[in-house]
């Protein structure tokens, strides 16, 4: 795909000599903001990172057309993260070996042994009522648990880091795919059926986590046989039950479409 505006000759060149100069690295970061009345009101807009460290990312994003190096530094946000936060794509279950959501119960419903403190006293409390008025088989396993989102910023030095947000307690429902399914046919087409549930969920329940998908720490791509709907204490707390209810529905219509998905890709 071609750019707008012809590339410039000699970019490199005119680069290096401006990122020798913390002067004119400011100046030109100073120029972006002015662009942006309200940058200067947005706390955390990227207004108070180094001119250093914004210059090195705007030659950086034009020299390799790669735009999350850019926003890192505008909005603490690669794009992708901006989609995960936005509530536009799922998480990815343990994404790069960071364990997310992390389980505070077994699968019995049990409190586990180091998280039995103060901290999650009150909460459990609630889970444990709904774990028990669940139906005799349920058709999910239910989790209470830790989950987050995340984004991604420079240090002052330049090193990208990553950091947790939105850190909330709440309940997870996992809905889990037969053993017998190997999810290893098309799996655009899948994660296409999990993207209309994610967005028919984030109608009926805004705010709700949908987990699909991982990567390991190498940031090899893998299937997964697992969905997850993370519910928040905090925005969900006040009709959990309800609340729970209309998530398993779109869970279980969310299986059972990936399932019929896989079955005529299968040629059943």
């Amino acid at each position: 795909m071609s750019t707008i505006f012809p590339r410039e000759e000699k970019a490199e060149q005119i680069f290096d000599r401006i990122l020798t100069n913390p002067n004119a690295c400011e100046r030109l970061k100073n120029t972006f903001f002015e662009a942006i009345p309200s940058a200067e009101e947005s706390e955390g807009a990227g207004t108070d990172i180094p001119g250093t460290v914004f210059t090195a990312a705007l030659f950086n994003a034009y020299e390799n057309k790669d735009l999350s190096a850019f926003l890192m530094a505008v909005c603490n946000n690669s794009v992708f993260d901006l989609l995960r936060n936005s509530f536009l794509i799922p998480i990815r279950f343990n994404d790069k070996g960071v364990e997310n959501p992390v389980l505070l119960t077994d699968d019995k419903g049990n409190l586990l042994n180091e998280f039995k403190n103060h901290l999650y006293e009150k909460k459990y409390k609630m889970f444990h009522k709904l774990y028990e008025e669940q139906d005799e088989i349920p058709d999910y396993q239910m989790y209470m648990a830790d989950g987050f989102r995340e984004n991604h910023s420079y240090t002052d030095s330049g090193e990208i880091v990553t950091e947790k947000i939105s850190k909330h307690t709440g309940i997870l429902l996992m809905f889990r795919f037969p053993e017998s399914v190997k999810l290893d046919i098309n799996e655009d087409r899948i994660y296409a059926v999990v993207w209309d549930f994610l967005m028919r969920l984030q109608e009926e329940l805004p705010r709700a986590l949908m987990y699909y998908g991982v990567r390991d720490e190498e940031g090899r791509e893998k299937n997964t046989a697992t969905l997850g709907i993370f519910l928040p204490f905090h925005h969900f707390e006040t009709k959990m039950e309800k609340n729970i209810e209309i998530a398993n529905g779109i869970g279980l219509g969310c299986r059972e479409h990936i399932l019929a998905e896989i079955n005529r890709q299968a040629g059943k």
